[in-house]
């Protein structure tokens, strides 16, 4: 059976997550009472990979630097406290595939990430003290979800099989995404902003582009398509945020090649590219 143009893109794009480089963890720093918290969860992009320092470049410390600035905390009574949100902290709970640690997908959210975010959000969020809340949370995942399942599908099967596979796994990753945001919401309570965000197509600009039908794969496994018959990562975000009034952090669209370290690395932002994804974020949480 002759398979059409973007089969061959079915497994390119498939293959992003075989191209991650393996990076370090940091140890987490220890949260000071009193204080006020932004809260970080997700993957390699979460915690910052691409950049040569992810713990200064990444978008979630740089996020951080700028609510310090911008973001309306409730007035502070403490001397410890004082200054609003020049003292907001940062717990980033994020994490990049390591030699024995896979890339991270919604169901390990749920299993590494939340058993620590929700008894945080729970003590902080839910006693007395206004001062010492998670003022913002935040969330990036998905990248890794739909890829392995896929890429087996698309090389061993037909064409009608790759599409039946891509509809299953997105079924599959809007349940598992609602597993980790409808916990989050309720430990986080009405009026804590909760931000997902959203990818760029790295394909373009890394050793993948020469693929026939590479680049439009990679745009539908994020964006869908065009008819609505195949949902995309994003359309499961987006869909998700809404029910539990969560915001949408959007960078589909914005990078340009320098935006992304290339060449064999198919999946992160550079440092200019992490910088685009602060602003995102930033244009929803800022003042």
């Amino acid at each position: 059976m002759r398979r059409p143009k973007w089969y061959l893109a079915v497994i390119a794009a498939a293959a992003l997550v075989a191209t991650v480089l393996v990076a370090p963890v940091s140890a987490r720093p220890e949260l000071v009472p009193g204080l006020p918290v932004y809260l970080a969860l997700g993957d390699s992009w979460a915690w910052g990979q691409g950049p040569a320092d992810p713990a200064t470049e990444g978008y979630v410390p740089q996020l951080q630097q700028e609510l310090r600035v911008d973001l309306d905390c409730t007035p502070a009574l403490s001397t410890m406290a004082r200054g609003g949100c020049k003292h907001l902290q940062l717990l980033n709970l994020g994490r990049p595939a390591t030699d024995e640690l896979p890339g991270v997908t919604a169901p390990i959210v749920a299993e590494e990430q939340l058993p620590i975010a929700l008894p945080l959000l729970e003590a902080r969020n839910q006693d007395s003290n206004r001062r010492n809340d998670v003022e913002v949370v935040t969330l990036h995942v998905g990248g890794n979800d739909v890829s392995g399942p896929i890429q087996d599908a698309c090389f061993t099967g037909t064409p009608e099989e790759c599409v039946f596979t891509i509809l299953t796994e997105m079924a599959e990753f809007d349940a598992d995404l609602r597993d980790v945001v409808a916990p989050l919401r309720e430990a986080a309570g009405p009026d804590t902003p909760i931000v997902l965000g959203t990818y760029d197509n790295p394909v373009p600009y890394c050793f993948l582009a020469p693929v026939p039908g590479a680049i439009e794969l990679g745009a539908l496994i994020l964006e869908g398509s065009p008819d609505g018959f195949i949902p995309g990562i994003h359309d499961v975000i987006r869909s998700v945020a809404a029910d539990y009034d969560a915001e949408v952090a959007e960078v589909f669209g914005q990078f340009e090649g320098a935006d992304f370290v290339g060449g064999q690395d198919c999946l992160h932002p550079s440092a200019t590219g992490h910088d685009k994804v602060t602003g995102a974020f930033s244009s929803i949480l800022g003042s």
